[in-house]
């Protein structure tokens, strides 16, 4: 009997309980096609968001000159190598000492592409403690910018000091340059000589298209190309070789090794032609982006022209997996 009434409660109890239902299959979306303007002079830098499907800010690259670290710890500074500008540490270590250009040669150094922090150009200048001289580069015009010289004074939690000047020019400059942790980095310009907001905040964008100075290596030498880098705050890159774009789905994510290095997609998507001075896209060379809320979207280049065939205009198909 007593076995009898259990079994009748747990009936009673199963009967009460809701079934379970399907969980709804995610909207992934239609393939996306973005197309952003860096002009047939690549003046232009633009940032763009996946997710929102949409360019996020657009600014000329010589709207500035160096990059300063936002993070509490942070100590680098980035050059703008957008404008194929040079950085060269001198032998000095007072400011005043540095009057000329002489002896230059071809020392000049970079930022690595691949945006390690620990491969910038001018390194760690709290223990080098000299004088910086700056190749300042080229605009989109070919105009040349100019030099400058600057010695690093200090940082904190909060901010930087420095003390720069022209190469040719009498007039110092002391530089404060105050951590926004909200942004990767805060840039500085030498042509307003203040702080200035280039880049969106860090959880705003996902690629930015701009010029940027690649090392080839044997024998070496800096080239200027135009492509895309990622946003170094959460974005995981992987180059899918091996199958087309309109087949890869969530799967493919699956034992690959992802990259975070800012020239992870870079410019190799697209090749000149030179005895017909053309741009070719490769539309089979396909990315997968894993952004910094953890989806991940599938990508490929189709085009890098616009509709009147001017180039500097790459267009990208995209679709969340």
């Amino acid at each position: 009997m007593r076995i009898l009434l259990g079994l009748l409660i747990i009936l009673i109890f199963s009967s009460c309980e809701k079934k379970e239902l399907p969980a709804p299959k995610y909207d992934r979306g239609d393939v996306q096609t973005m197309q952003v303007s860096m002009t047939n002079n690549y003046k232009n830098q633009v940032w763009v968001s996946l997710s929102e499907n949409k360019i996020v800010s657009t600014k000329l690259k010589t709207d500035w000159d160096l990059a300063f670290e936002t993070s509490a710890s942070g100590y680098h500074v980035l050059m703008n190598t957008g404008l194929s500008s040079r950085i060269y540490k001198t032998n000095q270590t007072q400011l005043q000492n540095v009057t000329d250009t002489v002896g230059l040669g071809i020392n000049g150094m970079v930022d690595t592409p691949t945006g390690n922090l620990d491969s910038t150009a001018i390194g760690n200048w709290q223990t080098d403690n000299r004088v910086y001289m700056i190749d300042r580069g080229y605009s989109e015009t070919g105009q040349h910018l100019g030099y400058y010289k600057i010695k690093m004074m200090s940082v904190t939690a909060s901010q930087f000091t420095f003390e720069y000047a022209p190469i040719f020019g009498t007039q110092t400059y002391t530089g404060t340059v105050v951590k926004n942790i909200d942004y990767n980095f805060t840039m500085y310009s030498f042509n307003t000589h203040q702080q200035i907001l280039i880049e969106p905040l860090k959880v705003n964008y996902d690629l930015c298209f701009t010029q940027f100075t690649h090392i080839f290596i044997n024998p070496l030498h800096y080239y200027l190309v135009s492509g895309a880098l990622i946003n170094p705050t959460g974005i995981r890159v992987v180059v899918v070789k091996d199958r087309p774009f309109a087949e890869i789905d969530i799967n493919d994510t699956l034992g690959r090794s992802f990259s975070k290095f800012v020239n992870s997609i870079g410019y190799d998507w697209k090749t000149f032609d030179l005895n017909n001075n053309i741009y070719t896209v490769n539309p089979s060379l396909c990315y997968i982006i894993q952004d910094n809320k953890g989806f991940y979207y599938k990508l490929h280049f189709v085009d890098f022209y616009n509709s009147s065939g001017i180039k500097g205009y790459p267009s990208f198909e995209y679709k969340k997996l």
